[in-house]
């Protein structure tokens, strides 16, 4: 006789039997895995920050050592996940004395948990190339922040002093045109003249700027436009005369919000008969809040 299908209660009720035990089985078989799977050894790379200490020498390094190493390590999988969460302290590589041309890396200095060993370096040796530096005196270079709105930078600002003393390395003083300025901020500067201090951006390659700071001066004034019209003509007042040259040319350089008409014919050029007889006579312009420079400035006037 077959057996009778059992019924959907009874199946969860053995489901639901000794639910406590069946939970604490559970957990133990998760802690024993996550123990078990934590101790067995791992390896790992890992990128160490790099820090070279110099003998005492004037001699520099010519090419600079590399800011990490490759560090394989090999322990515990819990404590090679900790130490990628916590990071490895710098490897600091004391150097030898400037005659030496190579140094080992000596992976015994890091700080690693007990239980991780290094397996391998990369690099596991460093060259090393040394050079005197040497002295050049250089121009500094003035760079500028944007002025107020409605002011221009007038003329070439100047640094006090006007050159200073670097120190580095011959192939990259070779090539050094200037010592640049940090960017003077002239967000709240005025018009007129003005002076600041200002520091210098140390080029790469370069080991000292003397001085470190310079004086910079400078100079604002409105902002301008410029407008100019090449044949304006010329009126008479005063009497029935004309000029010879009967136009002239008109420069305008007026504040930006200033009103300049913006043809030729719309300008007024003029010149008045004088009592006495005179050949050449000044014209004048119409000019509101701009100055103008007339071309030729002088005209002659046949009665």
């Amino acid at each position: 006789m077959a057996p009778s299908p059992a019924s959907p209660d009874s199946v969860f009720t053995g489901v639901l039997a000794n639910l406590g035990l069946k939970a604490t089985a559970l957990g133990i078989s998760v802690l024993l895995y996550a123990i078990v799977h934590g101790t067995q050894d791992a390896q790992q790379t890992f990128s160490v920050p790099l820090v070279a200490s110099l003998p005492r020498t004037e001699m520099v390094l010519s090419d600079p050592l590399p800011p990490t190493i490759q560090v394989s390590l090999r322990g515990p999988r819990a404590k090679l996940r900790d130490l990628r969460a916590e990071g490895i302290a710098p490897l600091t590589l004391v150097l030898p004395p400037a005659d030496a041309t190579r140094i080992e890396v000596d992976g015994s200095q890091l700080d690693l948990p007990a239980g991780v060993r290094v397996e391998q370096l990369e690099p596991s040796e460093l060259t090393l190339k040394w050079e005197k530096p040497v002295e050049r005196v250089v121009p500094v270079r003035v760079a500028l922040g944007s002025p107020p709105p409605g002011l221009v930078v007038e003329g070439t600002p100047v640094a006090l002093p006007p050159t200073v003393l670097v120190r580095g390395l011959a192939r990259r003083l070779e090539v050094l045109q200037a010592v640049p300025t940090d960017a003077l901020d002239l967000t709240q500067a005025q018009r007129g003249s003005g002076e600041r201090r200002v520091g210098l951006v140390v080029p790469d390659g370069l080991l000292a700027v003397d001085p470190e700071r310079v004086a910079v001066r400078f100079s604002l004034r409105e902002a301008t436009t410029v407008h100019a019209f090449a044949h304006v003509p010329v009126a008479v007042l005063g009497g029935a005369a004309k000029t010879q040259p009967a136009v002239v040319a008109v420069r305008f350089v007026c504040p930006i919000d200033a009103h300049v008409p913006p043809r030729a014919e719309d300008l007024v050029a003029f010149v008045r008969i004088p009592e006495a007889h005179v050949d050449l006579v000044d014209v004048q312009v119409e000019r509101g809040a701009c100055t103008a420079e007339v071309t030729p400035a002088r005209v002659i006037v046949r009665r």
